[in-house]
């Protein structure tokens, strides 16, 4: 895989940032809004100054990206993600997440069941802490099994907004009800 580049964009909640290598195009980290681009260049694990670069994948990649932050599903290929770094258990987890519907959630605890490790639901939270493509892998969607908004790496005001944006509806406590839980 060649150099790693960057590129910076704005989206409806604020500044976004993406990893990428250029030659064959393929998206190493996406950073979900900040308030600034310093915010987003702190929080981006494969950030090294000076490498910013525009590239049309990259451009496509944040138009769909400030897509999603309008209201519609991400859409970005899964062949354009750099997943060589996933073990295969990741790769199980990552991949039913990304089944999730916009504007379903499911438990930590639903996935692990779904990739057949029932008793694995700490794994999946720990993957969805690591997830390096936010939206795409929509862990947003993942949530603690009585419907509270447990652990995300945009913090959990963000994740409220991004549940919200595409409908998802929480009780006055802040939980997604039990009846949108799979």
């Amino acid at each position: 895989m060649s150099a790693i580049y960057h590129f910076f964009f704005k989206t409806s909640l604020g500044q976004a940032g993406i990893s990428y290598s250029p030659s064959p195009f393929r998206l190493t980290e996406i950073c979900l809004p900040r308030p600034t681009k310093a915010d987003v260049i702190a929080h981006m694990k494969r950030y090294r100054q000076g490498a910013l670069f525009s590239h049309p994948d990259a451009e496509r990649a944040a138009e769909q990206i400030q897509a999603y932050f309008n209201g519609q599903p991400c859409t970005i290929e899964w062949h354009l993600l750099d997943t060589r770094h996933w073990t295969s258990a990741q790769a199980q987890v990552y991949a039913a997440v990304a089944q999730i519907p916009y504007g379903a959630v499911r438990s930590y605890g639903a996935i692990a069941r779904e990739v057949g490790s029932p008793r694995a639901a700490r794994f999946v939270g720990n993957c969805m802490a690591r997830n390096p493509f936010p939206v795409r892998v929509p862990c947003h969607r993942v949530i603690a099994g009585d419907g509270r908004l447990a652990g995300f790496g945009g913090g959990l005001d963000l994740k409220k907004k991004m549940l919200e944006l595409e409908g998802v509806t929480l009780d006055p406590q802040g939980r997604v009800p039990r009846k949108m839980l799979r």
